[in-house]
């Protein structure tokens, strides 16, 4: 047709608001115009760039979800963009949303789990859920293919090392005196000069067993996070790392649950009052600079105090997992999982408390076999 002397080419079309609209377009031809027209349709009704489609790459979804994760912890980014950039994409960041399928995802993940082993095969699991969740919910896929496939299975737990017991406690105690102090036993021939060490880790360790507190909650802890008056710490900060692996405060705990008010015993209280006097930083265990403590170096250090002694292999959160006994005996799991500063009481009963399967009271029943 021709409008005003000049062909022309129209069409109705439907909008991605759902309403139909007319589109015109001129050329010098009737032919031209109605490649005009084609065109002018194409660039409308196609998909922008920023839109994600059946023919958008793994990769691509992958970028665009964890750009999307816009308040996880620097510590979570992290590790997201390692199970991205060395599994993910490699194993299918080729591959187009519409081809991946369940069987081909679960072959993935099985894969992953036994070349790499459940917890990385987990984290793989859990962003190529979120992906296509995020893949879902703007029409690339039907439904999110994750759905229907099983995360890895958990191999069987080994046998886990015991809580220190009280004499276990005290003993490594003793040791970190002796170790601040330079005064630890050491070999005939060993001639260097004995001087205190700047490890606070009797203190340190005093923080711990008197709490719960984690290693990364203890380094960061601030004065104004004790109130010495009230005998309470809050626990509000941790220490983590960013997306290059660098340690900073973080202004938040590792979970909700973590974020916690706790008393603390009176021995806690005059070894704090103590530090306070003499305190020369905004941390309360601070490094010999003045700035948080490296957890690295916090773990160096008490692995070196207790190498070649029979306590050799107890870490900071061994003692977590004491405190996570005795207030489990004495007051029930929940306060232990309050204490600790877990979401559930679950994690505190499979992961900290030990836990010993009593038999039967069998002993008088069983004794007839030995008459």
């Amino acid at each position: 047709m021709t409008v005003e002397g000049v062909p022309t080419a129209r069409a109705y079309f439907r909008d991605s608001d759902g309403v139909t609209r007319l589109m015109q377009r001129r050329g010098k031809t009737p032919a031209e115009a109605e490649r005009n027209l084609v065109r002018a349709l194409r660039l409308r009704l196609a998909p922008s760039s920023e839109d994600l489609t059946g023919s958008t790459s793994v990769a691509a979804l992958a970028d665009r979800w964890l750009d999307s994760k816009t308040r996880l912890a620097e510590g979570s980014v992290r590790i997201y963009r390692n199970a991205i950039d060395k599994h993910i994409a490699p194993g299918l960041g080729s591959v187009r949303l519409e081809e991946a399928t369940v069987p081909r995802l679960d072959r993935f993940v099985t894969a992953l789990a036994r070349s790499s082993g459940h917890g990385t095969a987990k984290a793989a699991h859990v962003v190529l859920s979120g992906m296509f969740t995020l893949a879902a919910r703007h029409g690339a896929v039907r439904s999110n293919p994750m759905s229907d496939v099983p995360a890895p299975e958990k191999p069987k737990r080994r046998a886990r090392a015991s809580a220190p017991d009280l004499a276990a406690v005290r003993g490594i105690r003793a040791r970190f005196e002796m170790w601040d102090a330079g005064t630890e036993p050491r070999d005939d021939e060993d001639r260097r000069p004995r001087r205190p060490r700047a490890s606070d880790l009797l203190d340190t360790t005093n923080m711990i067993v008197g709490t719960g507190i984690r290693t990364g909650e203890l380094l960061a802890l601030r004065w104004d996070a004790l109130d010495l008056t009230g005998r309470t710490v809050t626990v509000r900060r941790t220490i983590a790392t960013d997306r290059e692996s660098r340690f900073f405060v973080q202004e938040f705990t590792k979970s909700e649950a973590g974020y916690r008010e706790l008393e603390l015993p009176p021995e806690v209280v005059d070894m704090l009052i103590r530090r306070r006097v003499a305190s020369y930083s905004e941390f309360v265990f601070p490094s010999s600079v003045g700035t948080f403590r490296h957890p690295n170096n916090y773990r160096t250090a008490w692995r070196a105090a207790l190498q070649g002694t029979e306590w050799q292999g107890v870490t900071p959160k061994s003692f977590r997992k004491t405190v996570a006994t005795v207030l489990r005996d004495e007051l029930g799991i929940d306060a232990a999982r309050d204490q600790l500063g877990h979401e559930e009481s679950k994690t505190t009963q499979r992961s900290y408390a030990d836990e010993v399967h009593r038999g039967p009271a069998a002993a008088l029943v069983l004794s007839k076999l030995l008459a």
